[in-house]
């Protein structure tokens, strides 16, 4: 088993990292090069770095092709014109990180290259960028364990041949990443994604403590992406949702990765991501992430589809729709 013997090192995320993706945002409409930018400069007009917001990610929805005697990826190039290199250092230049998005698998969730057999290429290229984030999916892929460990180990390792330091994030939607993740990568999700409050609590909330022992500085469980309260988003939550998740997202020792309207950031969710207190215990350097300790809450989780039938083409949506109970949980970290 070389993807367990093999161990990333990269000394990156001793505290869960901290920034924004597009998807909760965005989705895959208007992934250009000025909104990009755009998105920097609002973290230097939110301040946001100050509080720790360093990463600006794009997830789905950039690339077109691959060069078809190098094999190197291309990126759309009329919304990048100039090149992706050309926004990361716009990015660079404000003080701020880089994030980029592949799949390990044959294609991206939105139909997008993929990056199987692909993996050192890309790796490179991504380091030639000057990449400092990269969050890998797991959509058009093998699902069996071996393969999908595998799969992870070769970017990983690819990663690591480039001599640059880049947060490996991996995405495959189940909870059997958890006891390998700290071999495979700086983090990991655990369940399928979050779009709203019910699949905020069945998708993360609900099975956050049976994985809790597997965090530790450098290796964190990710419940997914925040959402804000803006219905100008892809995605929102009211205001109440939106606190509370990003207080249990704090107490989980989650990454903090922002998916609300960042262009127009609503001043609730600026209040929400800037609270210090809350952040300080996301950020503690012990790395212990909460658990429940009580609960009336049902381990009945209802779900309205039958197992398999996905509900869009994007796969980590999940098969399920649940209803959050009626009940209550305390939380604490021990």
């Amino acid at each position: 088993l070389a993807w367990w013997v093999s161990a990333l090192d990269n000394g990156l995320g001793r505290t869960p990292p901290m920034g924004y993706n597009t998807w909760n945002d965005f989705r895959c409409s208007n992934i250009n090069a000025s909104n990009i930018m755009r998105v920097a400069d609002a973290f230097i007009h939110y301040d946001l770095k100050r509080y720790g917001y360093k990463y600006v990610n794009i997830d789905d929805c950039w690339a077109t092709g691959r060069n078809k005697s190098t094999g190197v990826i291309i990126e759309d190039l009329q919304a990048f014109p100039k090149g992706m290199k050309a926004v990361v250092d716009y990015i660079h230049l404000r003080g701020l990180k880089f994030g980029i998005y592949t799949d390990r698998g044959t294609a991206t969730c939105e139909g997008r290259p993929g990056s199987q057999g692909f993996e050192q290429i890309d790796a490179e290229t991504y380091a030639s960028w000057g990449v400092d984030y990269l969050k890998e999916d797991s959509c058009n892929a093998p699902t069996d364990h071996a393969t999908a460990f595998h799969q992870y180990g070769l970017m990983r390792d690819a990663l690591n041949a480039t001599g640059r330091h880049i947060f490996f994030a991996l995405c495959g939607w189940s909870n059997w990443y958890a006891p390998p993740g700290k071999f495979l990568g700086n983090s990991w999700r655990y369940g399928y994604d979050v779009n709203d409050w019910n699949s905020a609590w069945g998708n993360s909330i609900s099975s956050a403590t049976s994985v809790a022992r597997f965090a530790s500085p450098g290796a964190w469980n990710d419940p997914d992406a925040l959402i804000g309260t803006s219905s100008d988003a892809a995605v929102h939550l009211t205001k109440t949702q939106s606190r509370t998740q990003f207080t249990l997202w704090a107490m989980m020792a989650a990454p903090l990765i922002i998916g609300s309207n960042i262009l127009n950031l609503p001043k609730y969710d600026l209040e929400t991501y800037t609270n210090k207190e809350v952040i300080a215990v996301d950020q503690d350097h012990l790395g212990i992430q909460g658990t429940v300790v009580y609960q009336d809450c049902s381990h009945q989780q209802q779900r309205s589809q039958q197992a398999g039938q996905w509900p869009s083409r994007r796969g980590p949506r999940g098969p399920f729709r649940f209803t959050v109970p009626n009940c209550v949980q305390i939380w604490t970290r021990q």
